[in-house]
């Protein structure tokens, strides 16, 4: 059994530091679940009304029931968590799980989540109400070869839901019902996978899907972008963001992103678009890197290191990798980083631990974080 050579492993990181935790707001859960033995990306949303704030974190799991032959990354079911300050959590079971309806599908085996918004549309699909498009990354039952994981072709999906929680699939215009596949010329540089995607609306009627993929010739990742009128359908542009040169802390690309609009401040000249990034340097490790758009197309990386690395804490939760940005915007200028993070390098599932984390920065300095300290049990 690996329960207890885990379980003594945990201790450990506990009492190995005092900061080994830090940032750390929500793990695999210690009872049998759908998210009991890896949690991987995550989507925030911070909402303020007068009651007080609401969060809602959408975030990719896998238990330890989940299909062993599927592609080893953590996904699986796509999970809910609310939250009123965005540190302490409260799980509220699966929301999304792999499709069992349709054996066509592109996400018959696993699903992962992307990116949450909360959208209007005139179109019959909404009637004009505001509703959750949430766009979404699977793979279904089929192996690329012989010896290759089932999921490891994954398209891009759309879900749609009133209230963040119950959700129906949008059948997308391709035969597996994806609104986004991966190229079918072998040559082309997204013909390995589409994944981890987000939406952002420049104006209306234009809407940027971005996602990420592997470059079969080089092995490298690199970021691409998609265009639409409708946030349904869309059109590939290319590849916007690649590898750095040798020896750089992006040498072998970058991958997960997120993408925000900044507010633009009176005289004061700046781009009107940030992406935290997913970097991987020629040794494997992970970091988060910034680049910055004018257009949301056209992007220059910013500085020659990362903004957010892993923890340098005896024993961290986080000290082997730190991945898969989501920014969210706070009162008075600051801004949140949720990021996945792990305590070693290699496959999520065989790590000793894994979640989600959460930093702060002033705004200002993009390279300044602190991680969030909680008293929140991450695994409960």
């Amino acid at each position: 059994s690996r329960v207890a050579p885990r379980a003594a492993a945990r201790a450990r990181i506990a009492l190995g530091s005092a900061n080994a935790l830090a940032g750390l707001v929500l793990a695999p859960r210690r009872e049998a679940g759908f998210d009991d033995k890896v949690i991987g990306s995550a989507c925030v949303r911070r909402f303020v009304n007068d009651d007080g704030e609401q969060w809602l974190m959408w975030y990719s799991a896998r238990g330890r029931d989940f299909d062993p032959d599927v592609l080893s990354i953590a996904t699986g079911r796509i999970g809910l968590a609310t939250s009123t300050d965005g540190v302490s959590w409260t799980r509220e079971g699966a929301v999304l799980s792999e499709n069992r309806d349709e054996w066509f599908f592109f996400d018959t085996a696993h699903v992962g989540v992307g990116d949450v918004q909360v959208m209007s549309s005139q179109s019959q699909r909404t009637g004009g109400v505001a509703m959750y498009w949430c766009y979404y990354f699977g793979g279904d039952l089929a192996r690329t070869a012989e010896t290759a994981p089932k999921g490891a072709s994954m398209s891009i999906g759309l879900a749609m839901s009133s209230n963040g929680r119950n959700w129906g699939r949008v059948e997308g215009e391709h035969a597996n019902g994806a609104i986004l596949t991966p190229s079918d010329d072998p040559a082309a540089f997204d013909a390995a996978f589409v994944g981890w995607p987000q939406v952002v609306m420049r104006r209306p009627e234009d809407y940027v899907l971005y996602y990420h993929t592997i470059v079969a010739r080089t092995g490298n990742y690199v970021v691409a972008a998609a265009r639409g009128t409708d946030g349904v359908k869309f059109n590939k542009v290319g590849p916007i963001l690649s590898a750095g040169p040798p020896g750089s802390f992006d040498e072998r690309g970058a991958g997960a992103r997120h993408v925000i609009e900044v507010k633009q401040q009176d005289g004061v000249r700046q781009p009107r678009f940030l992406m935290a990034y997913e970097a991987i340097d020629g040794a494997g490790t992970h970091s988060i890197g910034l680049a910055r758009s004018d257009d949301g197309l056209a992007w220059t990386k910013s500085g020659d290191g990362p903004i957010f690395a892993p923890s340098a804490a005896q024993g961290a939760w986080d000290g082997g990798a730190v991945g898969r940005p989501n920014l969210v915007p706070l009162d008075g200028g600051r801004y949140r980083l949720f990021y996945y993070g792990q305590s070693g390098k290699g496959a999520a599932s065989e790590q000793e631990w894994s979640g989600i984390g959460v930093a702060e920065c002033d705004g200002t300095d993009w390279s300044a974080w602190t991680r969030v300290g909680s008293t929140h049990d991450a695994r409960a």
